[in-house]
């Protein structure tokens, strides 16, 4: 597995200078990149806090690979195979402290880094989340976070929707986020980015 580097020990201010807020809002991440984003120049940050939101967009037959490329993952996903579903069970074994099988709120809370959707992910109520539970509802966010920045609904972000810092990586066409090095970002990519960052992050914190 790829790490991407930690310099914060905050792990949702370092998330959304990444990728945007992660939650509900409907925007990027409004913090300002800096010169110790690891392995760019101060030269690269400026190029990319520049990005033009609609300068690049996704052309039909990319489009429609996408479609086709994200009807078999969801398929790999519901059987519980491929690489996301990998990272986010390693994510759920991460966090699952008493290695019970479930997840109680708080173990749920350093999964997520929200606590406050504990009951929506709780999908029969019974206090407890279960990996089936928790692989449905992490997928489900982070997919709506991508739709909220997909402005210009062509199921790809350019480098003007991503958020501030993940501009630096997709203007440098990192792997670790644009894994095709195209310039743009689909779901899928995005989805894994999020999952790739949780749980390095957690290793890096000790959890």
């Amino acid at each position: 597995m790829s790490n991407m580097a930690v310099q914060s020990p905050s792990a949702p201010s370092f998330l959304n200078k990444i990728f945007g807020n992660s939650g509900n809002s409907a925007g990027p991440a409004v913090a300002t990149p800096t010169t110790s984003t690891p392995g760019y120049s101060a030269d690269q940050v400026q190029i990319a806090n520049t990005a033009d939101p609609n300068q690049q967009q996704a052309g039909f037959f990319k489009k429609v690979g996408d479609v086709f490329g994200e009807m078999f993952s969801d398929m790999a996903y519901s059987m519980k195979m491929g690489d996301t579903y990998r990272l986010v069970d390693m994510e759920f074994r991460q966090v699952d402290r008493d290695m019970n099988g479930q997840l109680n709120q708080w173990e749920f809370t350093m999964a997520t880094l929200n606590p406050f959707d504990f009951q929506y992910a709780d999908r029969n109520m019974d206090g407890k989340i279960t990996q089936s539970e928790y692989a449905k509802f992490r997928k489900e966010r982070i997919e709506q976070s991508f739709k909220q920045k997909d402005v210009n609904g062509d199921r790809h972000l350019n480098i003007g929707e991503i958020g501030s810092v993940g501009r630096i990586y997709l203007a440098n066409r990192d792997p670790r986020l644009d894994s095709n090095q195209d310039g743009l970002v689909n779901k899928r990519e995005y989805v894994r980015a999020q999952l790739t960052l949780g749980v390095s992050l957690r290793d890096a914190l000790g959890f």
